[in-house]
């Protein structure tokens, strides 16, 4: 986890590289797959959330596609309003962050669902292991989505290499009758 820090000036510091950062950089890190912890230089206070959020903002509207930002941001809002455990569902099993999910940081996200009373305690692991499960069956339908789409892509291979080959043929034929007429 990479750690960064906010001083006073608003400006954000990476101590591993001694420079100053923006919410650019911060962004080309998360979708490099890098996690990032980000403190409040003055009080230590962990800020990640908040710049988190103003990274997503600046990004998703640096796309110049306001339609689609403020349908994100709205729906988000919305969702968050609601039930917490079923958007946190939604979102990784539509593939969003999958990627990222560790089990431990899965077991945290959900405990802290128990802790914020989003979630009863004793609903704790029939959720986890739902989602667990509904996420291996994700993986393995689209496994075998892969597989069909490369068998198909082989089959498509093999064909070319056939109507080449037998051009090829063709060509041999021709060349060989004209070194018999010669």
């Amino acid at each position: 986890m990479k750690l960064l820090k906010r001083y006073a000036n608003r400006r954000l510091y990476d101590p591993e590289t001694s420079s100053t950062i923006t919410l650019e950089d911060v962004a080309k890190m998360i979708i490099g797959g890098e996690e990032i912890k980000v403190l409040d230089n003055m009080t230590g206070e962990d800020i990640t959330p908040k710049i988190l959020g103003q990274t997503f903002l600046k990004v998703s509207l640096g796309q110049r596609n306001e339609d689609f930002s403020n349908f994100m941001l709205t729906s988000l809002i919305r969702e968050t309003g609601r039930d917490i455990s079923g958007l946190f569902e939604r979102l990784v099993l539509g593939g969003i962050g999958a990627n990222y999910l560790t089990r431990d940081r899965l077991e945290k996200i959900i405990t802290s669902m128990v802790d914020l009373g989003e979630l009863k305690e004793v609903d704790f692991s029939n959720y986890r292991e739902d989602l667990l499960r509904k996420m291996a069956s994700r993986a393995s339908e689209k496994k075998e989505q892969i597989q069909k789409d490369l068998e198909k892509f082989s089959q498509s291979l093999q064909e070319k290499d056939t109507s080449t080959l037998g051009d090829l043929s063709e060509k041999l034929k021709e060349v060989a009758e004209k070194l018999k007429e010669n």
